[in-house]
């Protein structure tokens, strides 16, 4: 009867120590699957900056084009002189 009892409580520790260990490798687990959720999200943040940097600075640029285009079509219009028998000229 008592090497039942012994055995029961070394199986009975055994599958606490086995699930026991089981947990702690989960939380393991959970920790670096939360940790790469931090770093995905991170690297998703600056890449969303950097994005937004450039879309920024594109438009700008195309701003800064849009403006000089204006200023030499009316320049261009201000000192053209149409001469009604050239066809082609503006």
């Amino acid at each position: 009867m008592y090497s039942i009892a012994v055995g029961g409580f070394a199986a009975l520790a055994l599958a606490g120590g086995m699930a026991w260990w089981r947990m702690c490798a989960l939380q393991r687990v959970l920790r670096l699957e939360r940790a790469m959720v931090r770093l995905t999200d991170a690297a998703r943040h600056r890449d969303m900056a950097v994005f937004r940097r450039r879309i920024d600075a594109a438009i700008a640029e195309q701003r800064v084009l849009e403006a000089a285009d204006r200023i030499v079509d009316d320049e261009l219009a201000r000192t053209t002189r149409h001469n009604p028998q050239e066809e082609d000229t503006p």
